[in-house]
């Protein structure tokens, strides 16, 4: 897998589209992880940990559907399958309960392997980190069979996904001299290239 080449790609695809890749990524960010967003204000602005628990809660309760959501929006994004839209982050609540699921058992599943030690709880996100796009394009999926396949395609790539996720750092700590307005451009970057990724290694487009 040629990383090189993965990251070239996202950033043709991006051309042009910046504005509705940022504000997409952006606002599935803030809802998937709103409580780790929230929290760093802490010291800025007195939060209580009522509110904390209930942008936790959010997360929890929106965060299965609105990554599948995201996922179909990027795959329309490389693919142009469909025209991708802003309002493809919503598509998916007809899945809602089958995407909480999913999104639960994947964070136990990470949970409960990084409390034994973190290098297998990595392991476990790396296994299951294209279960998301696999529902995404086939919503009639279930949600073992999301995990089952995602760990399948991973078999023997787990590391080469790792060194890819590892590629972005210096773009964050950028990112982080530029007080954060720079993960504007960062994430979607990121997140289109790991879309490449995945169609690389499904289809080997």
């Amino acid at each position: 897998m040629n990383r090189t080449e993965l990251k070239s790609k996202a950033k043709d695809q991006l051309k042009g589209r910046w504005g509705l890749a940022i504000i997409t990524i952006l606002v599935s960010n803030l809802i998937i992880n709103t409580a780790n967003i929230v929290r760093p204000l802490d010291f800025v602005i007195t939060i209580s940990e009522n509110l904390y628990l209930t942008l936790n809660l959010i997360s929890l309760i929106f965060g299965g559907v609105i990554s599948v959501g995201l996922s179909k929006f990027l795959l329309n994004f490389t693919t142009n399958r469909e025209e991708p839209q802003f309002t493809d982050l919503f598509s998916q609540f007809k899945i809602f309960f089958k995407a909480l699921g999913l999104h639960i058992l994947i964070g136990i599943a990470i949970l409960f392997t990084t409390l034994l030690l973190i290098v297998p709880g990595i392991i476990v996100a790396l296994m299951y980190s294209q279960a998301f796009y696999i529902l995404a394009e086939d919503p009639s999926k279930g949600i073992i069979e999301c995990l089952q396949e995602s760990s399948n395609l991973m078999y023997g790539y787990k590391w080469e996904f790792f060194v890819l996720e590892l590629s972005f750092i210096g773009w964050w700590l950028l990112a982080g001299l530029s007080l954060g307005i720079g993960s504007l451009w960062v994430n979607p970057y990121q997140k289109v290239t790991e879309t490449n990724f995945y169609l690389k290694l499904k289809y080997n487009i």
